[in-house]
């Protein structure tokens, strides 16, 4: 039996809560269920979305319900929620449709009182919407409509002042932009773009080796061209992180904390067949992902091993990349659930890991060798607090310049490369260049 997108969309957000990762769920359920690429990718970004705005849907269905989540059934909580953001945000889908496939998987799934419920509720959210467009105007005044934890948001207004948190929720709470790297360099920008369109993607020039495109990555994954290891899929900050390391041909990199392996691929191609990339990470599903992925490009020069980057021993090198564990709040667009997931008390765990993790390493770092300290958090703890640590503990090291490595906009007034997704329209992430004497 086939299902479509909004009964598996149902069952990963029942499933979902705070201990378990949104890509684990996917993978459970598309294991299952086997759906193809039209459904698997529809269900995606239908999931994604919610995801991304629950504490405003769940807000939402408070207010038209009159009853508190916690007195409503999981599995009927999950069709509310796809049906009100088809409802209330998926332009697409008219409104008796979005009414009648939610009744109709209340029904499929639980009973006909609980089919009755969802009608009535959906119902009156539609009478709501045609009888006011701006219903909910009292609503997103509170915290709530913000779908972001409180303790989020007191921070960001902290450190972001008030403009930077509505502008930085803004970013994070729509779908983000996708990129694709240009790994063949035998191929130009503009026939890389003439085979995507061919392939029904339209994609537009971001730099020599990136290109923006439109929609989600779904149809990238089935072209010939990412297939056979011509593109990859990463944002072009991540390869920032990267550039700021300044490889060569023939160089040898340590990169610790490196699955799943998209920065790995892209050094891999800086310091060519001649170099070689020493890739690995503590968890030994996570390499796996990466040797899988460098076999799809049809690398030689990446190294996979599974080592703890506090404990275990590492070559001797002049060049390494610390991309280290983080709470990934420059990624929460892309990734939505890590907003549900994180505690206040993480911070705190993760910076220490940090320290721990970048103390060690340098223990590895040749004389005049570089370390690139780098995350996906624009958390300063976890950021310019660990590096300063380090700085004052170690005074063979010392801060390096990247001018020449990434564009100036990226670098902050201390020198480290620091995107936000509402100023650079690319991830959130943090990166400086050390060097020791």
């Amino acid at each position: 039996m086939r299902h479509d997108a909004r009964y598996l969309a149902s069952e990963i957000l029942k499933r979902f809560n705070n201990k378990i990762k949104l890509d684990t769920l996917f993978e459970k359920i598309f294991t299952k269920y086997n759906p193809d690429s039209r459904v698997r990718s529809r269900t995606v970004a239908i999931v994604n979305d919610i995801i991304r705005l629950t504490g405003r849907i769940d807000f939402m269905i408070k207010n038209v319900s009159g009853k508190e989540n916690s007195q409503i059934a999981r599995p009927i909580l999950s069709i509310l929620r796809i049906g009100f953001y088809e409802i209330f945000m998926d332009d697409h889908i008219p409104d008796y449709a979005a009414v009648d496939s939610a009744v109709k998987l209340a029904n499929k799934i639980s009973n006909r009182k609980s089919a009755g419920f969802v009608n009535a509720v959906l119902r009156k959210l539609v009478i709501k919407k045609n009888n006011d467009q701006n219903w909910y105007s009292s609503l997103s005044n509170e915290p709530e409509w913000n779908s972001m934890p409180t303790w989020i948001q007191d921070r960001w207004k902290k450190n972001l002042g008030s403009e930077g948190l509505i502008e930085m929720l803004k970013s994070v709470n729509s779908s983000p932009p996708n990129f694709i790297r240009i790994q063949n360099q035998d191929s130009t920008v503009q026939e890389v773009i003439d085979d995507l369109s061919n392939d029904g993607i339209e994609a537009d020039f971001f730099s020599e080796s990136f290109l923006k495109i439109e929609g989600g990555t779904a149809k990238v994954l089935q072209t010939k061209m990412f297939k056979n290891g011509g593109i990859s899929i990463q944002n072009p900050a991540s390869a920032g992180v990267a550039k700021c390391l300044d490889a060569r041909l023939g160089d040898t990199v340590v990169d610790v904390c490196a699955a799943p392996g998209t920065k790995s691929l892209y050094l891999s191609s800086l310091v060519g067949d001649s170099g070689k990339v020493l890739a690995s990470d503590v968890f030994e599903d996570r390499v796996a992902m990466g040797i899988k992925d460098q076999d799809r490009h049809g690398r030689s020069n990446i190294h996979w091993n599974v080592k703890n980057a506090t404990k275990d021993d590492f070559p001797m090198t002049n060049h390494m990349l610390i991309d280290a564990p983080c709470t990934g709040t420059g990624v929460l667009a892309r990734k939505p659930d890590i907003r549900w997931r994180r505690k206040k008390s993480d911070i705190e765990e993760m910076s220490k890991k940090q320290f721990d993790i970048l103390s060690h390493c340098a223990k590895f770092i040749n004389p005049n060798g570089i370390i690139v300290y780098a995350t996906c958090s624009i958390e300063p703890e976890e950021n310019w607090d660990v590096v300063d640590r380090f700085l004052n503990l170690n005074n063979n090291f010392c801060l390096d310049d990247i001018h020449s490595m990434v564009p100036n906009s990226w670098i902050d007034t201390r020198g480290a490369l620091r995107t936000l997704p509402f100023m650079h329209n690319v991830d959130g992430m943090f990166a400086v260049r050390l060097k020791k004497s």
